[in-house]
């Protein structure tokens, strides 16, 4: 077995971001939080279909009109 040697503050740090990461109804409220602020700055809503993400439409990102949302600098 290897072992390695760490700060001990640097362990704390990483023993509550592993609790939570294991926190699944934690995610999932961040999930929510992540699609209605989606949803409010470019009034659309999130779904699995990615059909329509061509290198076209990729690449003239520019083109959209976006309007300034108080969320920009979350």
């Amino acid at each position: 077995m290897e072992t390695i040697n760490i700060p001990k503050e640097e362990y704390v740090k990483m023993r509550k971001e592993i609790e939570l990461l294991k926190d699944n109804r934690f995610l999932k409220k961040v999930d929510e939080l992540i699609d209605i602020l989606f949803q409010e700055k470019y009034n659309l809503i999130l779904t699995d279909y990615t059909d329509d993400l061509t290198e076209y439409s990729i690449d003239h990102v520019k083109d959209w009109d976006v309007e300034k949302s108080g969320w920009d600098h979350v």
